[in-house]
């Protein structure tokens, strides 16, 4: 290998490299676990609904139930 060519894949190594502490990669890291965060959180929502008993999850009943008292007041 003549040094043209281990100078070249030298620089190919480093550019291949993600810079991590730039603002832009900093604010997509932060959009990635965001995204991440909301995803996993529908998902137990998903799974805690498909589980509970839907006797416990008739909000809007219990609403409407609660409605005409604080009326009443």
């Amino acid at each position: 290998m003549s040094v043209a060519e281990i100078q070249d894949n030298k620089w190919e190594v480093s550019a291949a490299k993600t810079p991590i502490g730039t603002p832009g990669s900093i604010g997509l890291l932060i959009m990635m676990s965001g995204f991440t965060l909301f995803f996993v959180a529908i998902l137990i929502g998903s799974v805690i609904g498909t589980f509970t008993d839907t006797k416990e999850m008739n909000f809007d009943k219990k609403q409407q139930i609660d409605k005409p008292a604080a009326k009443a007041e």
